[in-house]
């Protein structure tokens, strides 16, 4: 793990550990602070490159296509996701990079199916009822940090 990446990892991690805490009990979180987030990320991914124009292009790819990920999420669940949601992936998308963005946000997603699986045969066995579509919220926050998280530890610190 390089220097810069663990300086990006540390300061990822200094907004995204909150923000999954208070995603986690209110389920919403003022769009102010994925967007403090996103600046500091970009502003700490400039200072420490070398050359400006890759991270640029990088940072834009990375962003557009989070932004439409998320954007897609929230048209086809109705309006689940919020701005905050959409803010905070764009901040771990500035954090991943485009590739390690997508397979994050695959993470992401697996780990909370799980989650709204493992949720749902604790509610069907509470109620000791057919349930056929459990109904709670689930917050996206911590999710996406762990699938970040998971998938940097992956790429760079195991292999």
């Amino acid at each position: 793990m390089t220097k810069h990446l663990l300086i990006l990892t540390a300061l990822y991690l200094l907004f995204a550990i909150p923000l999954s805490v208070i995603d986690w009990r209110k389920f919403r979180v003022s769009a102010v602070f994925p967007l403090i987030a996103l600046a500091a990320l970009f502003v700490a991914r400039l200072l420490l490159s070398k050359t400006l124009l890759p991270v640029l292009q990088m940072t834009a790819l990375s962003l557009a296509t989070s932004l439409l990920l998320f954007f897609c999420v929230e048209v086809f669940t109705g309006d689940w996701l919020g701005f905050d949601d959409i803010c905070f992936g764009a901040c771990t998308a500035v954090y991943c990079g485009f590739y390690d963005n997508l397979v994050a946000a695959a993470f992401a997603a697996l780990i909370g199916v799980l989650f709204y699986l493992s949720s749902a045969a604790m509610q069907k066995l509470k109620k000791n009822t057919v349930v056929f579509r459990p109904v709670f919220a689930i917050p996206i926050m911590p999710f996406v940090t762990s699938g970040a998280v998971l998938t940097k530890l992956l790429f760079y610190v195991i292999a």
